[in-house]
């Protein structure tokens, strides 16, 4: 069974089998169909545990057993045992994510109860936050848009578009009548189906206005003249972007006058957005056609 170590050990190791199964059904597919009592003797497996063995094997797909006595066991076509097994992996690989799930499901609800009442606390007893700009980050921004009281205003340098828990924690944010004012810049590099939910995101009442990144110093977000999120360039050589979170309401006030003058130079989203919207569109059937051509 020397030659076959290879082969028992990516069974054994990478597709879930025990050894006792490896070395039954690798035994049945290089010497042919057996009796039980022959792939004990054969495989080297303890009698007693042989029938188990066969039965595993035969319910993972992998033998078939011809009925008599004694029965006879014959391995299936490798291809098509493994198949067998892939589908049985994926079953209990689905079955435990699934189980995963309800776990953090429920998890998630004891947590943010026992979260929702400590997270003020925190945040007065702390006036200064850093952190990378990860999924991390992400969650506490969104977090940020989703508790503000009356306004978020946002100079965004970022040249991509909103991750999705931003959009839905500013759509949440409108539907309770808060405000939100955008400056930033898009771009033509934008998938159209971007261009698409970012209309949405200013329909249902984001007010934004399109301004060069040359024109805006910094990355910022101002909640309720209160907190700030400050959003700094990578280091030369790096991709990481650090932001800084403050609570000290007299630089939030300087912010917000920082961002009035970015406003008034900005121009209404919808007239660039729906000009590179437009040129796509012409691209695509531009496209479309030359291939029909």
């Amino acid at each position: 069974m020397e030659n076959l170590a290879h082969p028992a050990e990516v069974l054994n190791k990478q597709l879930g089998l025990s050894p006792y199964e490896s070395r039954t059904y690798l035994s049945i597919l290089t010497l042919g169909p057996m009796s039980p009592s022959e792939i004990a003797q054969r495989a080297g497996i303890p009698r007693p545990r042989i029938y188990d063995v066969l039965q595993s094997l035969v319910q993972k797909g992998l033998l078939i057993e011809q009925s008599g006595r004694p029965a006879i066991y014959a391995s299936v076509e490798p291809s098509e045992a493994l198949k067998n097994l892939l589908i049985d992996i994926e079953i209990e690989a689905s079955r435990q994510l699934e189980e995963k799930r309800r776990i953090v499901r429920t998890l998630s609800e004891q947590l943010s109860q026992m979260y929702e009442k400590t997270k003020n606390l925190k945040l007065k007893k702390s006036k200064v936050w850093f952190t990378k700009r990860d999924t991390t980050f992400i969650s506490i921004y969104a977090e940020a848009i989703r508790n503000c009281e009356k306004e978020v205003l946002v100079a965004s340098t970022s040249p991509t578009p909103p991750e999705k828990e931003i959009f839905e924690a500013v759509m949440y944010a409108l539907k309770k009548g808060k405000s939100v004012r955008v400056v930033r810049q898009i771009t033509d590099l934008w998938a159209l189906q971007d261009l698409d939910a970012y209309e949405q995101y200013i329909n249902a009442g984001s007010q934004v206005k399109y301004l060069d990144l040359k024109e805006i110093p910094l990355r910022f977000m101002v909640f309720d003249d209160r907190d700030m999120i400050l959003v700094f360039p990578p280091e030369t050589g790096s991709t990481t972007l650090e932001a800084l979170w403050l609570r000290i309401p007299p630089l939030a006030k300087i912010l917000h006058n920082e961002f009035e003058e970015l406003w008034k130079k900005g121009i209404p989203m919808m007239q660039i957005l729906n000009k590179i919207k437009e040129k796509k569109r012409l691209g695509k059937e531009l496209k479309k056609r030359s291939g029909k051509a």
